[in-house]
């Protein structure tokens, strides 16, 4: 096989018959071009061209070819954004590459050993099981552990609650439980006397920062029911304040709404606060609605409560259940199997470490998957009613890992989501955090599901106002850098943003620590913990180590073609390697990335060759000898054009014939093809542009979507994965499929918005805004570009469902269009950053490639 060199000191040599097409070069004298063969290749016999430009280019050879002044592109001085940037000292790779892999297989075990999950205590729930009494009627506790648990877990200041973490609805409901509960069985007097003390101090303050910002599940209900209690034990408390019996009242108000024959017969949120309206409970009935574990929607305390007045055996089972699981205490709810899966599985793709844990997220989501109904999930599997947060978690990763979710389940509780954004106008129980991941969720919309826009409306307009309120300083009790998350899930949507940016953010802000809020808060320690932010840690900045090694690989290659001293196009190289990194990351497609680059930076030089730098006569000529697939026809033309000619064929000769070993087949006709076809597109173009002509909204649309040169970019090293790619699948993938082409027309939107301007100004009258309005007499620029960016959108909203349910074609080649078009926007988000890579991308490139995370 031919050994190709990429030197700028290279002659053509004969085309051996055996090398496929292969353009042979060689080290030679000082000219780049010698010698030139006079055999056509033969892998490019009859191979025409589906575009015919301009004149007959079987005669363009003998015409004089008219060489200009050469024209300077005017942002060849603005080089590319990096060419060193220090790094910080990193561990050796080898020493790396181990601890990863021991993290690996511990979060591994994890998964694989789930069962209904693991969860925190609940000092509000213990104390409700601790006051049932012994059934053997001795009138000791039935649960004497429980009692202890309380005894013993007092906290300094005289509250009980989550000791890392201050959250006032937390504490008044876990110290108002536990008090009463010891003063119910006439223990712990010094412990009564210290909680006494600490509500006394705090909870007129406490219970107006609760209502006025983040308050639990069924607040409102229970913490009036337990200030009634206390006052019917006779316990010292301030009974009296105007904000006792202002949520006393709104508690009352509530229950006289609250229709009782539905409370009874549909499972509702009340299910988890029995004890809180223990005054229009009919037990007996209530009992129709008990989960098959015996529980009341896995409320320990509800549960209990509901035992105390029937002494139903099976919720008897239920609290037993507990106390073998958990020992001395009882958590906030449980079992929670569906929510502590969907939280691991959210932490791992969220930190960007799904490829290290694919079968057991499988394994997980399939869980979930079983377990899924028309209204969603809640906490468990037994949960007879929903979560708003647990389902829209569970929706968007389902849709992410390829799961044929209905979006009606968001239909049926949009106006439960609706409300919950209105309660009080500010935080509200975990409002903001399930407000938040709807908002999320409605980002994996598809074409025609009209909820997930007006769910994505109202979720974004509620989070927009809680920032500009600052309203979150209760929220970090629960989520410390919540903030943070809601200003950057605002900043950029899903499909407008990119993998490893979106991953480096979630592994900045993820705390190991943070919480979820029940009844009280809870931690999943499963779902959360130091290991899974020490491995994408070590994960992410192993894969920079990898990345930055390939982009010394190109910065060599690109010396030795010698685009350096070309003069003519925008120097971008790093920017577009960043790009090829950011369409498909992981380690084992350094091959994919090493030619996405070559190809990008082939279509950056082609582009400003065809764009002003050549004369028609060159393109032409340059068309005639790509396309007959013969070097003797360039010798005419200027040196910087030769080099960008030899260059280019020597690419994808060494592209497909390393595309040989694993396909079994030939693959240069295929890209020589549409490498063809993307210059005909430049050249006609370019005869546009030099006739002054506008051409019909279609016809640019046509032209448009090669031109833009994501057909080059994706195709070209689609055939580097190290995977065989069977031509049906290709065929999905390319122009003959719709994928690729709405790819290519989302970036020929957002390429449009940024440069139409200045390409008038360079005569080019030739854009998408520009024949929009052309074709729409009276049209204003402002109504081009909003008719434009619907269009936009509508194709973003077909590429979300080609990227997640089209299971007929394999994932990674799925990525690669999916991810090119996020880069696209994300490039010409602002400006054009493209062209000013160093200003506009400076920091994502920082990020991505080579600031360590530490």
């Amino acid at each position: 096989m031919a050994q190709i060199l990429f030197s700028p000191l290279i002659s053509v040599s004969e085309a051996s018959t055996k090398s496929r097409g292969w353009i042979q070069t060689k080290v030679h004298g000082s000219s780049p071009f010698g010698n030139y063969s006079r055999t056509k290749s033969p892998a490019c016999h009859n191979m025409p061209s589906d575009v015919l430009v301009g004149e007959d280019t079987k005669t363009l050879k003998a015409l004089p070819i008219a060489h200009r002044e050469r024209e300077i592109n005017p942002n060849y001085r603005k080089l590319d954004y990096i060419h060193s940037f220090p790094i910080s000292n990193e561990a050796p790779l080898d020493e790396i590459d181990k601890r990863i892999e021991e993290l690996v297989a511990e979060i591994k075990m994890v998964f694989n050993t789930m069962e209904d999950g693991e969860i925190s205590p609940s000092a509000y729930d213990t104390a409700w099981v601790a006051r049932v009494p012994a059934i053997n009627g001795s009138g000791a506790p039935q649960f004497p552990q429980m009692v202890d648990w309380i005894l013993q877990n007092q906290l300094p200041d005289g509250s009980w609650g989550e000791k890392s973490r201050f959250l006032s609805c937390d504490r008044l409901l876990n110290t108002l439980a536990c008090v009463v509960t010891l003063t119910i069985w006439s223990v712990g007097n010094d412990q009564v006397n210290r909680g006494l003390y600490f509500l006394r101090t705090n909870t007129e303050g406490m219970i107006r920062e609760a209502l006025g910002h983040h308050q639990s599940k069924g607040f409102e209900m229970v913490f009036p029911a337990l200030m009634n209690e206390a006052k019917l034990l006779g316990l010292d408390l301030a009974y009296e304040l105007s904000i006792i019996k202002h949520i006393i009242g709104k508690r009352d108000s509530e229950l006289r709404k609250e229709s009782v024959e539905e409370l009874h017969s549909h499972p509702s949120k009340m299910l988890q606060c029995l004890e809180g309206i223990q005054e229009i409970v009919d037990w007996k009935n209530m009992l129709k609605l008990q989960s098959e574990d015996g529980s009341f929607s896995g409320s320990p305390a509800s549960t209990a409560c509901v035992f105390m007045h029937t002494g139903d055996k099976n919720c008897l089972r239920y609290l037993r259940n507990l106390v073998t699981k958990f020992g001395d205490h009882v958590p906030c709810m449980y079992p929670v199997d569906i929510e502590e899966r969907l939280r691991a599985v959210d932490s791992v793709e969220c930190l960007g470490l799904e490829r290290h844990f694919e079968t057991e997220i499988k394994q997980a989501m399939d869980y979930v998957f079983q377990y899924w109904g028309e209204r969603g999930v809640g906490f468990g599997r037994e949960s007879l009613v929903r979560d708003i947060d647990v389902t829209a978690t569970g929706f968007r990763l389902l849709r992410i890992f390829g799961y044929s979710v209905s979006s009606d389940v968001l239909q049926n509780m949009k106006d439960e989501a609706e409300e919950l954004c209105k309660l009080s106008g500010v935080e509200n129980g975990a409002g903001i955090t399930a407000i938040l991941n709807l908002y999320r969720c409605s980002q994996l919309s598809f074409p025609g599901e009209n909820v997930m826009r007006e769910i994505g409306a109202f979720t974004k307009d509620y989070l927009t106002k809680r920032l500009e309120r600052e309203n979150l300083s209760q929220a970090k009790a629960v989520k410390e850098n919540l903030r943070q998350e809601v200003e950057y899930a605002l900043s950029a949507r899903w499909n407008r943003n990119m993998p490893r940016l979106i991953t480096r953010n979630h592994i900045v802000v993820f705390k190991p620590d943070d919480l979820w809020l029940g009844k009280t808060l809870y931690q999943l320690p499963n779902a959360s913990n130091d290991k899974y932010l020490e491995l994408a840690k070590l994960d992410f900045n192993r894969i920079q180590a990898t990345h930055r090694s390939e982009i010394q690989h190109i910065k060599r290659w690109y010396k030795e073609c010698k685009f350096p001293q070309l003069d003519f196009f925008r120097h971008r190289e790093v920017a577009i390697y960043w790009s090829s990194a950011a369409a498909m990351f992981e380690p084992q497609y350094t091959n994919c990335r090493l030619d996405y680059t070559k190809a990008g930076i082939l279509a950056t030089v082609v582009d400003d060759l065809y764009d002003t730098y050549a004369t028609l006569d060159q393109l032409k000529l340059f068309n005639e000898a790509f396309e007959r697939w013969d070097p003797s026809q360039i010798d005419q033309l200027p040196e910087d054009m030769k080099i960008a000619f030899m260059v280019l064929c020597n690419t994808l000769t060494d592209i497909s014939e390393r595309a040989w070993e694993v396909q079994g087949r030939d693959m240069l006709p295929y890209l020589q093809q549409q490498w063809l076809n993307h210059l005909f597109s430049l050249t006609k173009e370019r005869e546009w542009m030099l006739k002054s002509y506008s051409p019909s909204f279609d016809e640019y649309m046509k032209n448009g979507l090669a031109s833009v040169a994501l057909e080059v970019t994706t195709l070209t090293p689609i055939f580097s994965t190290g995977e065989i790619l069977p031509d049906n699948i290709l065929g999905k993938l390319d122009f003959r499929g719709d994928f690729l082409n709405v790819v290519c027309l989302t970036g020929r939107l957002v390429n449009d918005f940024r440069t139409f301007k200045g390409e008038i100004d360079q005569g080019e009258l030739a854009s998408f805004v520009q024949c929009y309005i052309n074709d729409h007499p009276g049209c204003t620029e402002e109504e081009a570009l909003n008719y434009l960016e619907g269009l936009n959108e509508e194709a973003l909203t077909k590429l979300n469902y080609y990227f997640l349910m089209r299971a007929d074609i394999p994932k990674r080649y799925r990525a690669l269009l999916f991810n090119t078009a996020r880069v696209m926007q994300v490039i010409y988000r602002k400006d054009d950053g493209f062209l000013n890579a160093a200003e506009d991308l400076e920091d994502i490139i920082k990020m991505s490639l080579y600031e360590p995370l530490l």
